[in-house]
């Protein structure tokens, strides 16, 4: 809130508004400030304005990708401050019905959007030896996923692998459990992005925003995992280079180790702010 410099704005962007959280700090921080609201998860959405009700005259909730911002009627020139939570939300991961989590049994689904075609099932059973060598090699950031994918594929000549659990179990015949970065939660998580598309674009829209925003309005982006860090830091340093940004965060702001035990989700977090000149 600090960073985006809250009290002095009045119109915010809210790209991933999941439950409210950062919408409702924003408008309990400042009672002038009104937040524009996407998601993709129409659950999600419903949820956010159950939260939000007592503020309900003071946001506009869309549902869309916040990549679609540019198509978006909103009056993108007044808005001073932008935030973007990437990833998947604790609510995703704690339903049973999405699939995204590996510590339930549930379908493989891990759609953000339930409208779109495009599941984990289809992924794990439908896609070619190369395919899911690319994603976990992508996305999971193993170096050599072969092994894992032709275990994968010799379980789908047994049946589909239709649950989490039964995914799981295929995993766990080629990487045992390790305290640091399990490469279970890798798995999922290169399934997770390739479903979702979620770095498809990220780093051009980034930079584009950075251009086509008002001087002084800030962008805030958080991260979770290598990947999305790199391609934020890597966007907000060609928008400086490029003369029109300025990076306020020389480095990226992480949780403090109690936050992280009041929240242990937060631990892998990474803060990124930056601000168009």
């Amino acid at each position: 809130m600090e960073l985006l410099a809250v009290e002095k704005g009045k119109y915010f962007f809210d790209g991933t508004l999941g439950l409210g959280g950062h919408t409702k700090a924003i408008l309990t921080r400042n009672r002038e400030a009104f937040v524009y609201a996407v998601d993709k998860d129409e659950l999600s959405i419903e949820k956010a304005l159950k939260n939000l009700n007592k503020f309900k005259n003071r946001i506009k909730v869309i549902k869309a990708n916040f990549k679609e911002i540019f198509n978006l009627s909103l009056p993108l020139k007044k808005i001073d401050g932008f935030i973007f939570d990437l990833g998947v939300s604790s609510f995703q991961l704690d339903n049973p019905d999405l699939g995204f989590s590996y510590s339930k049994d549930s379908p493989l689904d891990m759609r953000m959007d339930k409208s779109q075609q495009l599941t984990a099932e289809i992924v794990v059973n439908d896609y070619s030896f190369s395919e899911l060598v690319r994603v976990f090699k992508d996305y999971g950031e193993f170096k050599r996923p072969e092994k894992l994918v032709k275990e994968i594929l010799l379980a789908r000549k047994r049946g589909r692998i239709k649950t989490s659990k039964e995914l799981k179990e295929v995993i766990r015949t080629i990487y045992k459990r390790r305290r640091t970065m399990d490469p279970l939660a890798r798995v999922f998580q290169a399934i997770r992005i390739e479903v979702n598309r979620e770095l498809e674009g990220l780093g051009d829209f980034l930079y584009k925003l950075a251009f086509e925003v008002k001087e002084k309005s800030r962008i805030a982006v958080i991260s979770f995992h290598s990947l999305e860090d790199r391609i934020v830091k890597r966007s907000f340093k060609r928008a400086a280079q490029d003369g029109f940004f300025k990076i306020l965060t020389k480095k990226p702001i992480v949780p403090a180790e109690s936050e992280i035990k009041q929240n242990p989700r937060s631990r892998s977090a990474k803060l990124r702010v930056g601000e168009r000149l």
